[in-house]
């Protein structure tokens, strides 16, 4: 450290020394993607706290595998903390993605901590393809599901607007934890794998003009109010939308006054736009129906239309 200190001598450490091999160690393992197994040590909001050869770092939420993904509805912070706490003491096998000397930062990932099986099946599951499983976890923004590929067991994400052709408020009510669906692959990008329930069915919405007119009426039940309109269900596929300012003559009625969900009561048919999937509705008997937008081109690649979770 000094080559003469105020006495006179060369000044040493030990402490540095070791260090400085600790971080030459962790250099080298990132650069050969070594993957080996490390102990939680504690948790906070973020992820968890490791130590490797000496020293500290850090495995975020967002590098944890599918398997200890903390998946708590809602995105409660304090229940994400509780269960990444149970995690202290246990040892996952990691891989380091970086490890930077100079500011002193470690940080490794379970996620990317794959066998080179895993990896080799992941590089041939291509988009489009069909796959079956089982619904493993539910959380706010969609469905994560568990299936086995080329002998390996792998996990993908379908979000909430992938689950049915109609609106889906709360993916609990579409679907199950251990229920077997099938799903269509959207994307594959590194670990992450992006699905559909939805594209398996025919879009509904490409044919919706033949079973319904603009100017028509039609019974509807109402699923859900909001302070905008009403949420109304024509069947099982097509949901249309009846805005608070077509719900009644007068000014400053609430949805609330007009509407109970649950209930049916017949609607004008105001406005159809297939490629955006809405259809207007109104109480009104002298609803006027709206001007029609012109068709813009619908994407046809199953990746035109990707999601991807928070």
């Amino acid at each position: 450290l000094d080559m003469e200190n105020d006495q006179g001598y060369v000044e040493l450490s030990l402490r540095s020394a070791s260090q400085e091999k600790s971080w030459a160690d962790l250099e080298a393992k990132r650069d050969s993607g070594d993957i080996f197994p490390t102990q939680i040590l504690e948790a906070n909001k973020g992820g968890v706290i490791v130590r490797v050869a000496g020293i500290s770092g850090f495995l975020p939420v967002s590098q944890l595998s599918a398997e200890h993904y903390p998946r708590v509805e809602g995105g409660d912070k304090q229940r994400i903390l509780e269960r990444l706490r149970q995690y202290a003491g246990k040892f996952f096998n990691v891989r380091i993605i970086t490890a930077d000397r100079r500011e002193g930062k470690l940080i490794v990932s379970e996620k990317a901590a794959m066998t080179r099986e895993m990896e080799d099946a992941l590089m041939t599951l291509k988009e489009g393809a069909t796959i079956e499983g089982t619904v493993s976890g539910i959380v706010e923004f969609g469905v994560f599901m568990k299936f086995a590929y080329q002998g390996q067991e792998l996990e993908g994400l379908a979000h909430i607007s992938e689950l049915a052709w109609q609106r889906v408020d709360d993916p609990n009510e579409y679907v199950k934890v251990g229920a077997t669906v099938k799903a269509l692959v959207l994307n594959v990008e590194k670990t992450r794998i992006s699905l559909s329930l939805k594209r398996l069915r025919p879009d509904p919405w490409l044919t919706v003009e033949e079973k319904y007119k603009v100017g028509g009426q039609v019974e509807g039940e109402v699923l859900k109010l909001t302070p905008f309109g009403a949420f109304v269900k024509l069947d099982e596929d097509i949901h249309g939308l009846a805005h608070v300012s077509e719900l009644s003559e007068k000014e400053g009625v609430r949805p609330e006054d007009v509407l109970k969900a649950g209930e049916k009561r017949p609607f004008y048919i105001i406005s159809i736009e297939p490629v955006e999937h809405r259809l207007g509705l109104s109480l009104k008997p002298d609803a006027k129906p709206k001007e029609k937008k012109p068709r813009a081109a619908k994407k046809s690649s199953v990746s035109a239309e990707k999601k991807s979770p928070a």
